[in-house]
């Protein structure tokens, strides 16, 4: 395996309660992985660390082979993120956030940015103040994919789009990324939204992961008319 993100014996409490718990993960360079938890697991704060929004307790993080620490941003402009809650300032316009984020870019691509605001009809004058939160999350999303990352990381992407944007998401956008050679972690609670998606299946259950394989292995392993679904249920029950 080519790894682009190495993280081994993470670890993170919040007061008496241990999130993550000796974690070791590699994400392979051009894959689609797929992270699956129940809600309260860490993925998001995972996700959180890897950005370094919050910090880790122990462990150790490479990104590219090198290894990087809390407050390192160097990392941060390859890395393209897609939270279910993302923070605006809501005095800017459409065009002013994205014209912000492209600031932070080198492969920032804007004639990719407008074509985005085409498809997912949002339109580049309407201030952030007046959006609803699905307008806001097509916006995030947009941010995100215009940067044109080595890396995406996706944190429950879905929730709160309209239906026919997260049919266009699961269905296209996801391969129109990869296509690129785009890594992507796909991190959700909604374990059917990763079905025909992922190549690689990792499920985080007490803090640890308890299968990481590629999804065709475990599959042939478990029987092919498994879905995620299923596999997910049976090992976190057992």
């Amino acid at each position: 395996m080519t790894a682009i993100l190495k993280i081994t014996h993470l670890s993170k409490k919040y007061g008496r309660t241990q999130v993550l718990d000796g974690f070791t993960m590699e994400l392979e360079k051009g894959k689609i992985h797929g992270l699956i938890g129940k809600n309260g697991e860490g993925k998001t704060t995972l996700i959180r660390i890897i950005m370094g929004i919050i910090p880790k307790e122990s462990g150790e993080i490479y990104y590219k082979g090198r290894l990087i620490g809390f407050g390192d941003t160097s990392y941060k402009k390859e890395i393209g993120y897609i939270a279910e809650e993302s923070v605006f300032f809501d005095w800017m316009t459409v065009n002013q956030f994205l014209a912000f984020n492209a600031a932070f870019y080198p492969r920032w691509n804007q004639s990719q940015a407008d074509a985005y605001l085409k498809r997912l009809s949002l339109s580049p004058g309407i201030r952030i103040k007046s959006m609803s939160r699905g307008m806001k999350l097509k916006l995030g999303l947009i941010a995100a994919l215009a940067s044109n990352p080595e890396i995406l990381l996706l944190d429950d992407p879905t929730s709160g789009l309209d239906v026919p944007t997260r049919q266009d998401f699961l269905n296209h956008m996801i391969g129109e990324i990869k296509a690129k050679g785009t890594t992507i972690l796909f991190a959700t609670h909604m374990v059917h939204e990763l079905e025909n998606i992922i190549q690689r299946l990792s499920i985080l259950h007490n803090g640890r992961l308890i299968l990481d394989n590629d999804i065709q292995k475990i599959k042939k392993a478990q029987g092919k008319n498994h879905s995620i679904e299923e596999i997910f249920l049976k090992h976190v029950s057992e």
